[in-house]
């Protein structure tokens, strides 16, 4: 009987050990950007964990600020973003850069009519001369500020399509992988994507969870770092439908490129990896 007993005990204690916990994360199960991706082959890989979206109930994704509150709060346990001090200040950074450092590299989205909006453009004087649209609280807004460009800035990243058809500022600059797939499902709206500029500046898209949270913080940091060692990560970069499209239509070597600095970068940006970076300018691909 004292042996039956132990082999329960054994039997429970395995199931729990084991038992998957869920990790609440941000968006949508719907979406397949690289972030996802990752994630979910870090866990396919890693277990213990089960990933769960909250936003699935609603269908629509909670707003940066909920977002943030939910994260401090424990109601939430995973978000991923661009860094900024203020971000990696309130959350713990998993400073491996999931873009490899292409949302850093910007091109913009510009009404169909204004196609060589920027084909004589080739400095940073020049180009503050427009207005650049950008969400309220995107670290991106801090950075083409602080390098005095013109933003207009809206909380809601949707809005931000119909005010540039309706003239509210003149180009909405994304990260390489983004704006094909925007405009495409913004195909109501009468936009391009500028092709004569890069706009260019070191800005890593990082995981973050709650500070404290060292568990998961180093379950990832791990899980990647196993990725990049095997090659998995390199190969889901390539692979990703976004990036792929980015590398092809966005001729990046024919396009005059503007340098911005970022204040916002800490110490902590592995920038001496560099094999955690890639640049469509010099690398080969």
């Amino acid at each position: 009987m004292k042996s039956l007993y132990s082999i329960i005990a054994v039997f429970i204690f395995t199931t729990y050990s084991y038992a998957e916990q869920d990790l609440a994360v941000q968006g949508l199960s719907n979406q397949a950007k690289l972030p996802n991706r990752i994630l979910e082959t870090l866990i396919a890989r890693e277990g213990g964990y089960a990933i769960v979206y909250p936003d699935d109930k609603s269908g629509i994704e909670t707003s940066e600020t909920k977002l943030h509150a939910e994260i401090i709060s424990g109601e939430r346990d995973l978000m991923w973003t661009l860094t900024s001090k203020t971000h990696e200040d309130k959350f713990q950074a998993v400073y491996i850069p999931l873009y490899r450092g292409l949302i850093g590299m910007r091109i913009s989205i510009v009404k169909a009519q204004n196609r060589d909006l920027f084909k004589q453009v080739s400095s940073l004087q020049e180009l503050q001369r427009f207005k650049a649209g950008q969400g309220l609280m995107w670290a991106d807004t801090k950075i083409l500020e602080s390098n005095q460009l013109q933003v207009v800035k809206e909380l809601k990243y949707l809005n931000l399509f119909p005010m540039l058809e309706g003239g509210r500022f003149d180009y909405f600059p994304r990260g390489l992988p983004e704006p094909f797939s925007e405009i495409e499902r913004e195909a109501k709206y009468n936009l391009i994507v500028e092709p004569h500029l890069l706009i260019k500046y070191i800005a890593p898209f990082y995981f973050f969870v709650r500070k404290g949270n060292t568990e998961l913080h180093d379950y990832l940091k791990n899980g990647l770092e196993n990725m990049i060692a095997d090659g998995t990560y390199e190969k889901l970069f390539f692979d990703d439908p976004q990036v792929k499209q980015a590398l092809t239509l966005t001729n990046v070597k024919q396009r005059k490129v503007i340098d911005l600095t970022n204040p916002n970068l800490t110490p902590q940006t592995p920038t001496q990896r560099k094999e955690l970076w890639f640049d469509p300018i010099n690398d080969k691909f």
